[in-house]
C-alpha cells in the first residue's frame, strides 16, 4: 500500500532539530523522504545558512531538483555563498535554459562566478540560449536535441536515443523530431510509435507533419502558452526564421509562463504594477511604489467626481435628497463595469474574442446592460417606495425621486457595461495591455460619468418640483 506524501510542515521541526543536534546522517535520510518540490516550498522557513547546509546534504540530482524550484533571490544567495566544490556539480546538473533565465536576473559578480565554475562548452551553450529575447519562446526551449534524419531506420534511431540518454542523466524523451541535412524541420513522431515500429522501417514513413505546433523562436512566451493551452501538446518544436529546428519547448516549461502571466493579469486587474518577486520578498519601499502609482492616478481621476458635484451644486442645494443615492449610483455603475471588463479581458486572453468581434460584443453587452439596469432600477424604485411608507425622509415627491434613481440606475449600469466591455478591446487594438482597463480604471471612469448622468436625469424629472 502506497502512503500519501506528507506535507513539508510536518518535517520542518524535525529538520531544525537535527540541524541543531548536528545529526547529519539522520538528516540525510529525512531529506531523502521529502519530495524535492515540497522541500523547495519550505526552504524559506529555514535560515540562509541552514538552506546552504540542506543543499550540501542532498544528493546531487535531488539538489538540482530543489534548486530549480527555488525563487530567484534564493538561487542567487546559494550561488553567492555556496563553496565552489559543491556549486560546480550543482550548476552542471541544472538545464541550460534554466541557468540562462537565472543569469538574466543575476548581478554581474554571480555571472562571473558561474562562468569560472562551469565547463567552457556548457557555459557557451548557456550563452547561446541567452541570444533570444528574455520573453521569447527561444529563451525557454531546450536546445539539447537528438538529431534524427528521415532516411534513418528505426534501429539506428533507437541506438542514437539510447546513446544520448546515457549522457543526459535523468532526462525524459517523449516526442522526437526529424530534420533534413540542413537542419530544417520535416516532421515528428512519438517514442511510443518508434519503439513499436519494425526495426528496418525508415523514419520518413513514420513521421507526421508538425506544422500546427511549430513555435517560432522569437514568439512571445505568452503567445506560445496560448498554443499549448489550446492544442495541449506534450511538446512543440521551436524553429528559426528559416524553419530550422533550434530547440524543443515542453509543456512543463510553459507552465511557469502561464502562472506568471495569470499573476500579472490579476495584479493589473487590481490596479497594481506587476510584482516580479513573491509577496514577502518584495521590499517595503518597492511595494509602496508599485501600489502608489496607480492609486495616485485613480485619486486624480476620482477628484473629477468632486468637480462634477460642484458643477451641480445648485441642484444639490435644492434637492439634498439626491445626495443620499450617490454611493448607490456610482457603485452600481462601477461594479457592472468591472464585471464586464473582467469577463472581456479573460475572454481575450483565451482568444475567445478578437478585435473583429467588437460589434458582437457591443450587441451582447448592450442587451446585458439593459437587462441588468432594469433589474437594479426596479429594485431601486421599490426600495425608495417601501421606505417612503415608513419615513418622510424622501419628502412628498418620493415617487419622482424613485423614478429619478430608477432611471439613473438603468442608464449608469448600461453605460458601465459598455465601457467595461469595449475599453479593453480598444486598448488591445492600440497595442496596450487590456488588463489595465479593468476594475479600478473602469470604476473610476464610470464614477465620474455616472454622477453626470444621475444629476442630468434629476434635472429633467424633478424640474418644477424639487428643482
Amino acid at each position: 500500500m502506497i502512503s500519501e506524501p506528507r506535507p513539508i510542515e510536518i518535517f520542518i521541526p524535525e529538520i531544525k532539530s537535527l540541524i541543531s543536534m548536528r545529526n547529519f546522517n539522520e538528516l540525510k535520510y529525512v531529506l531523502s523522504e521529502i519530495n524535492p518540490i515540497d522541500l523547495a516550498d519550505g526552504f524559506e522557513r529555514f535560515l540562509p545558512e541552514q538552506q546552504l547546509l540542506l543543499i550540501r546534504l542532498l544528493k546531487p540530482n535531488r539538489a538540482v531538483e530543489v534548486f530549480e524550484e527555488l525563487d530567484i533571490p534564493q538561487q542567487q544567495y546559494i550561488i553567492q555563498h555556496l563553496e565552489d566544490e559543491t556549486l560546480a556539480p550543482l550548476m552542471e546538473g541544472v538545464p541550460p535554459e534554466v541557468t540562462a533565465r537565472l543569469l538574466r536576473k543575476m548581478p554581474a559578480r554571480c555571472t562571473r562566478k558561474m562562468s569560472e565554475l562551469l565547463k567552457r562548452e556548457q557555459f557557451e551553450g548557456i550563452q547561446s540560449s541567452m541570444e533570444f529575447p528574455a520573453n521569447s519562446a527561444g529563451s525557454l526551449m531546450q536546445k539539447d536535441l537528438i538529431p534524427l534524419h528521415p532516411d534513418m531506420t528505426v534501429r539506428s534511431a533507437l541506438e542514437r536515443i539510447q546513446a544520448a540518454s546515457r549522457v543526459r542523466k535523468g532526462s525524459f524523451i517523449n516526442q522526437l523530431y526529424v530534420t533534413n541535412g540542413g537542419g530544417k524541420l520535416m516532421g515528428g513522431l512519438s517514442l511510443q510509435i518508434l519503439i513499436a515500429a519494425p526495426a528496418d522501417m525508415k523514419l520518413r514513413d513514420l513521421m507526421t507533419p508538425v506544422s500546427f505546433f511549430k513555435i517560432p523562436a522569437l514568439m512571445d512566451q505568452e503567445e506560445a502558452s496560448k498554443i499549448f493551452s489550446k492544442y495541449k501538446p506534450d511538446s512543440a518544436p521551436v524553429v528559426d526564421e528559416d524553419n530550422r529546428l533550434v530547440g524543443v519547448l515542453n509543456a512543463s516549461d510553459i507552465l511557469e509562463v502561464i502562472e506568471e502571466e495569470t499573476t500579472e493579469d490579476i495584479q493589473k486587474l487590481a490596479g497594481v504594477e506587476v510584482l516580479d518577486k513573491p509577496y514577502f520578498q518584495v521590499p517595503f519601499r518597492e511595494m509602496i511604489q508599485k501600489r502608489a502609482t496607480w492609486l495616485c492616478i485613480l485619486f486624480f481621476g476620482e477628484s473629477l467626481t468632486a468637480l462634477a458635484m460642484g458643477f451641480f451644486e445648485g441642484e444639490i442645494e435644492k434637492a439634498v435628497v439626491l445626495t443620499l443615492f450617490i454611493p448607490l449610483i456610482i457603485s452600481s455603475g462601477g461594479n457592472t463595469g468591472s464585471q464586464a471588463a473582467t469577463l472581456i479581458v479573460r475572454a481575450m486572453a483565451l482568444r475567445e474574442i478578437q478585435f473583429s468581434d467588437w460589434w458582437k460584443v457591443l450587441r451582447r453587452e448592450l442587451i446585458s446592460g439593459l437587462t441588468l439596469g432594469v433589474i437594479l432600477g426596479i429594485l431601486g424604485f421599490l426600495m425608495i417606495f417601501v421606505r417612503a411608507q415608513f419615513t418622510p425622509i424622501y419628502g412628498v415627491h418620493y415617487l419622482l425621486v424613485a423614478m429619478t434613481v430608477s432611471l439613473s440606475l438603468m442608464m449608469v449600469v448600461l453605460w458601465g457595461t459598455l465601457c467595461g466591455s469595449l475599453l479593453p478591446i480598444g486598448l488591445k487594438r492600440a497595442g496596450l495591455d487590456p488588463a489595465v482597463a479593468s476594475a479600478p480604471f473602469v470604476a473610476t471612469l464610470v464614477d465620474v460619468t455616472g454622477l453626470v448622468i444621475y444629476f442630468l436625469v434629476g434635472m429633467i424629472i424633478l424640474r418644477g418640483t424639487l428643482l
